[in-house]
């Protein structure tokens, strides 16, 4: 039985058959040019910004040479070639801090704590469960740094971080006032 144009609803469309529909055989061609495009531009400033003939840029020394005073021979054997390293040029790890005690604002105030002690806190909120006492978290490529965190805080308990703890970061979670 076939259908006539009266019998159809008038919001009843007509189907498309596979000899009515269009290929868009433009846009892949059109996507190739581009990325030839692309390609053509970044080749052309690899050679430009990579010149052999144009050294690159050196610091110019100073007019004038400054004298290295030469330590007397008694002292020489005695002064160390290096300084150590300061707490202040190893980088820090990220902190978030958490108040699990009945102290109101204990998180804010200890956050502050370790911010004077060279640590960037990304976090400040409250810790729901049961903590025995105060403990830095760390995740196993941050061990160092957590244990350097309880030292510069004074906090006894350190241990490696659990779910739902964040592994990119140290996690100090308060039980009381330290």
């Amino acid at each position: 039985m076939t259908e006539t144009r009266e019998d159809r609803p008038v919001d009843d469309r007509p189907r498309v058959t596979a000899r009515t529909r269009v290929k868009p055989r433009g846009v892949p061609s059109v996507a190739l040019l581009g990325a030839i495009l692309v390609l053509a531009v970044a080749a052309v400033g690899l050679l430009v910004g990579n010149d052999p003939e144009d050294p690159a840029p050196v610091a110019a020394p100073s007019a004038t040479p400054t004298p290295s005073p030469e330590p007397a021979p008694d002292t020489a054997a005695a002064a160390p070639t290096t300084a150590p390293p300061t707490t202040a040029e190893v980088p820090r790890a990220f902190v978030e801090v958490y108040n699990n005690s009945g102290v109101t604002g204990l998180a804010d105030s200890t956050a502050g704590r370790v911010e004077d002690a060279g640590w960037k806190v990304v976090g400040v909120d409250n810790w729901y469960g049961k903590i025995q006492e105060t403990t830095v978290y760390y995740p196993k490529k941050l061990k160092e740094q957590g244990e350097r965190l309880a030292a510069d805080l004074g906090v006894d308990r350190v241990r490696p971080a659990i779910e739902p703890m964040k592994f990119d970061r140290l996690t100090l979670i308060l039980t009381d006032a330290p």
